[in-house]
């Protein structure tokens, strides 16, 4: 399978283009965006303006993610055009690249029709201005030469990263999937063509893509590793997840999908609270640690991870680690940062007693059962000095009770509320008042 999809350049095309409705775009109105980079021809002036703002804005994110600077040379032109009677079978969007005696010539061609939506629009114009990056340092290509058009996930992916995307949906479906088990494997994703997916099928794809750049822009240099791999596409090889693989080897090379299953996890737990306190983590983790599973007798037990020996052989048993390593990994998504390490550590554990695996878990189980009293008993003394430096060293009030006390004191002369929820609060309280009264008498 080729890394990206792959398209040809060719002198043909610039010909072609004079002699279809595409090729006419010079004859038309135009209009040129603030950095000029895109020249939009057709429509009216509403919908140039329009076209040029959104891609103007497209651009700007991609940049400001990649921390990138904006250094175009190829200018993007944006052909609009209706409907027409002699092309009843155009395809609604098109990107022309042909290669002229002075460089290459970027044509994305639009087709204004009900089939074709905003969204998709979106997601040409940024796969067009990925293509004028990605061949921006590249001089003098052949004709004929295959050119490479950006990945799927990474399109989708950088969409649903854009300021002010509802999340909401992918969130819902990852949780959903995630609670049930069914995560698509990582290579799934990665090879995936999203031109066969059925609309449903697309959005659980966005939401896969998501989470995927989200882990590489976790990794170590992740941006710059991202557009270095985004560089070195006309030249990767033709498996996608192996070049994948290449730029990104701290994460993916070791365990990818152990941190492709993390990435899931932590998307699908953003809809909750963002950060748990140690305590609050200490606590979850107990709670989780302690799982009951049903014996050959029919009776259900609790048992810890260190009660392997006894648990590991019944039937029940590696559902039940299953699901507890699913909420240990949501519980990493959210874990107090000095207990990263310990949840991560119990998750492979319970990952390694799921598949019947004990070699060296007595010794892990030690050393994690060591690190975590370090880290309770560390946390302990920071609250004691706290409260110690609190009793006895300040020589005036804290002030942290201050506001309370301003509250308590001025209770009763804050003046009441006139909206209608409170008038009736307030009918309420004097009929209860007025019961108490009469029941005193």
């Amino acid at each position: 399978m080729l890394a990206a999809p792959r398209k040809w350049l060719s002198p043909v095309v610039a010909a072609f283009c004079l002699t279809t409705p595409f090729g006419l775009a010079e004859n038309k109105p135009r209009s040129i965006s603030a950095s000029r980079q895109f020249l939009v021809y057709g429509g009216d002036v509403r919908l140039r303006g329009a076209v040029c703002d959104l891609a103007e804005r497209l651009k700007s994110n991609l940049l400001h993610l990649l921390e990138l600077r904006d250094g175009w040379k190829t200018p993007l032109i944006v052909n609009l055009e209706y409907p027409q009677a002699n092309f009843p079978d155009a395809p609604p969007t098109r990107l022309e690249v042909s290669q002229l005696g002075y460089g290459l010539k970027l044509q994305l061609n639009l087709v204004l029709t009900r089939v074709l939506q905003g969204c998709e629009v979106e997601r040409e114009l940024l796969g067009a201005i990925l293509v004028e990056m990605i061949y921006r340092g590249r001089e003098n290509i052949a004709p004929g030469t295959a050119y490479v058009a950006p990945p799927d996930w990474f399109l989708d992916g950088m969409l649903a990263l854009r300021p002010g995307e509802d999340r909401d949906e992918n969130i819902q479906l990852l949780e959903s999937l995630f609670a049930a088990s069914r995560i698509a494997r990582l290579e799934e994703v990665v090879r995936q063509e999203r031109a066969k997916l059925d609309p449903a099928s697309r959005q659980l794809y966005a939401a896969y893509s998501q989470a995927l750049l989200q882990l590489l822009f976790e990794a170590p240099e992740g941006r710059r590793r991202i557009w270095r791999f985004l560089l070195d596409l006309p030249d990767a090889p033709n498996d996608p997840m192996a070049n994948l693989i290449v730029h990104f080897p701290e994460t993916l090379g070791r365990a990818p999908g152990k941190w492709w299953a993390l990435s899931v996890a932590k998307l699908a737990a953003s809809s909750r609270h963002e950060i748990l306190s140690a305590a609050e983590t200490a606590s979850t983790l107990h709670h989780l640690l302690e799982f009951p599973i049903a014996g050959r007798d029919g009776k259900t037990r609790r048992y810890s991870l260190g009660d392997y020996p006894h648990f590991l052989k019944l039937p029940a048993a590696r559902p039940v680690l299953e699901r507890v390593s699913r909420q240990l990994l949501l519980l990493a998504a959210r874990a107090h940062p000095s207990y990263h390490a310990i949840v991560q550590e119990d998750y492979d554990l319970a990952q390694l007693l799921a598949r019947g695996k004990t070699r060296g878990v007595a010794d892990r189980l030690d050393r994690v059962a060591s690190y975590q009293k370090l880290i309770e008993r560390q946390a302990r003394e920071i609250d004691d000095y706290l409260n110690w430096y609190e009793a006895t060293q300040l020589k005036t009030m804290s002030g942290a009770f201050t506001q309370l006390l301003q509250n308590d004191r001025g209770e009763n002369e804050r003046p009441r509320r006139r909206d209608p929820i409170s008038t009736y609060l307030d009918s309420i309280e004097l009929e209860i008042q007025c019961e108490k009264e009469n029941v005193e008498r």
